[in-house]
């Protein structure tokens, strides 16, 4: 299911409380309406793509940011955005993953100057 489609499921969820009358609102429903539009957001979210983040362990003066001086991503210093985990970068076969393996979190390698 492509982002737009999670993004299509995520507005209909935010205007059918709108459109069902208020005899069915009950407090079961409620929960339920709640529960599942906290899933289709969570998966809305991480079907959309995030720059990698900054490692804290090697941020200090000189590296605040994940960009090398030519504005191409350094993978060393990323973590994935959602769950801080380095699970978003082989470094034994030098591959970028397209989702943190670790929470799902699709991510987004294009360098600086490519935005």
């Amino acid at each position: 299911m492509s982002n737009l489609k999670y993004q299509e499921a995520l507005k209909f969820f935010r205007i059918l409380p709108h459109r069902i009358p208020l005899k069915f609102a009950n407090d079961e429903f409620c929960k339920k309406y709640d529960k599942n539009f906290a899933l289709i957001k969570e998966l809305v979210d991480k079907a959309t793509p995030r720059i990698p983040s900054l490692n804290k362990t090697w941020e200090d003066e000189d590296t605040k940011t994940i960009y090398d001086e030519y504005g191409r991503i350094n993978e060393l210093l990323c973590v994935c955005p959602n769950c801080g985990e380095s699970a978003i970068y082989d470094f034994e076969y030098n591959k970028r993953f397209k989702c943190c393996s670790h929470c799902g979190q699709r991510i987004d390698w294009s360098d600086e100057n490519d935005r």
